[in-house]
Order: C-alpha cells, then structure tokens, then sequence
C-alpha cells in the first residue's frame, strides 16, 4: 500500500514537472510567435487608416491627425488610404436622392449631392462638399484609435519582454480583445443619435450651398457600408407633448422633435449607401485578431485548473 501510495506521487510530480515544462514553452515561445502574429494582423489593419507615428503622436497615443486633405493635410503614410470615389444610390430605385462621394480615409472630402426637395417634387437641390470644409467619419476615426491603442499595448511588451505568469498574459490579453471588440463595435454599430442632435450637428456645415432649414443629411457607417440618411421636416401639427420624443436614428416618418420653440415633424425620409470595401477588409482583420486573442488566453488559463504548482 506504502509503495502504491509512493509511486502515485511519483508520477503526479512526474506530471506537474510536464505541465511546467509546457507552461514555459507556451511563455517562451508561443506567446511570443502569437504576438508577433497580432503585430502584423494589426499592422495590415492600420494601413486602411491614416494613424499617426508616435513622434507625432507625442505623449497621448490616442491623438489623431486634424482632418483636412493631404489633399487634406494628412502627414501620416499609409499605402492603402487613398481618395475613392463612391457613387450612393437607393436600394428601393428611389431617385429622390443622388449623389456621388469621395472619401479619403476618416473623411468625405468631396460629394455631390442632388436632392428632389419633399415640399416641390419638381425642384431639385444640389449641394456639395469640398476638401476645405469635409465630413468627418467619427465612426472610423474612432475605429483607428482603438487600433493604435491595441498596437501600442503590444509594442509597449517590446519584442524580447520575458512573461513569467499566466496573469500577465491574460491581462494583455483582455486589453487587446477590449480594444478590438470597441475598434469593431464603432464600425457595427453605429450610435444613434437623436433628430434634435442630427438637426444641431456641426458637420452639416460642410454642404455647401447649406441645405434648406427643413431638411437634415446624416453619414453614418453600418458594417461595410458608408449610407447617407435624409430627413424633410414639417412644422409639426397639434398639441405640444409635455415631454417632447426623442426619436433614433432609425426614426419613421411621423417622428417630432423640438428644437427651443419650433416643433418639426418628419415628413418624409430617404436613405441611399454604397459599399466601401477596405471597410470589410478591416472588420474581417480586427475579428482574426479578437480570435486570435481569445484563443491565446484560453490556451494560457487551462495551466489555471492545475493550481499554482504550474504556474
């Protein structure tokens, strides 16, 4: 019984000298061939969007490059970011709205924009945008500097850092698949804002002409599509509500809003898009990498179970 007990223990220490010797191989080796994979996904992500170096960055590793054209007086380099042209269409065949639109990394630096006004169905109205005044694409700009967050994470551990436990490898784990899963939510799921808002932003300040006071234009991101939501408003009929509604970005026709003492009401809205496809190429990338994160971490939190002989 004392030698069965005797050689039970053997090879349990036997086993723990195993699993210690795969846990340092999975530190030593694979963790530094999973980073550097991580480094290059993330890198081809990067060259969609126009970041800017750390020198330029300076302290704050989340500052971006003022928008206006290098063409929009962009210093960063990127050999993928050039000036696309886009033409918007309807995906009824409505021809209420038309357009065409150049975007230029994190912004619409060019458009045309023709619209059959709601209150005239004869009359059209063009406008546009230049490379002076552009359209910021906060949603993009945003997805970036969570990209350079999670780059700066990895370069931060260097290429030689020597990981000693499971703890700081899951915790470089966790912040990487944080900012990955926020770069890719900027991109899947855009806010939505409220018609007083979309009614008050800044942005339409670019249409030039200015669009008529009873009509609103919105340029969001959804997945790999750039669309372009158009709102004609009314002055809104009835009882004023105690509390006016706050209505979404998908607002149906019908919807009020208030802005101080004029009330409007949606009479009619219109939607066109286009597909920008380096949009797709980044969301594919930063999915590689939320995996790639994840499966490393779960690679490394199995050593957990066994306790801390292993670790």
């Amino acid at each position: 019984m004392i030698i069965q007990l005797v050689d039970m223990a053997d090879e349990e220490d036997e086993e723990i000298a195993i699993l210690k010797e795969e846990f340092q191989w999975l530190l030593k080796e694979e963790v530094y061939s999973v980073l550097q994979h991580l480094r290059q996904i993330l890198q081809e992500c990067s060259k969609r969007f126009l970041l800017r170096t750390s020198e330029e960055r300076g302290d704050d590793g989340m500052k971006r490059i003022p928008s206006s054209s290098s063409a929009l007086g962009y210093t960063g380099k990127s050999p993928l970011v050039k000036p696309e042209k886009f033409l918007l269409s309807s995906t009824n065949g409505s021809d209420n709205i038309k357009g065409v639109i150049t975007v230029f990394g994190d912004n619409i630096c060019q458009a045309d924009i023709t619209i059959r006004l709601h209150r005239h169905a004869t009359q059209i109205y063009r406008t546009f945008i230049k490379e002076d005044i552009p359209w910021k694409l906060q949603q993009v700009q945003d997805a970036g500097n969570h990209l350079q967050c999670a780059m700066d994470h990895i370069a931060c551990k260097g290429d030689h850092y020597d990981f000693q436990t499971a703890q700081e490898v899951i915790a470089l784990m966790d912040e990487l698949i944080l900012c990955l899963q926020w770069a890719r939510s900027c991109l899947l799921s855009p806010r939505k804002y409220s018609l007083e808002e979309l009614y008050r932003n800044k942005s339409m300040r670019a249409f030039n002409p200015p669009l008529p006071v009873d009509s609103i234009i919105n340029f969001y991101i959804h997945h790999s599509k750039l669309i372009m939501s158009t709102y004609y408003l009314t002055p809104a009929q009835g009882i004023r509500p105690q509390r006016p509604p706050v209505a979404s970005i998908e607002s149906k026709l019908g919807a009020t809003f208030e802005v101080g003492q004029y009330r409007y009401e949606v009479a009619a809205q219109y939607q066109v898009e286009c597909a920008v496809p380096w949009l797709n190429d980044v969301i594919t990338l930063f999915t590689v990498a939320l995996q790639t994160c994840q499966q490393l971490k779960d690679k490394v939190s199995v050593f957990g179970a066994y306790g801390t002989d292993i670790l």
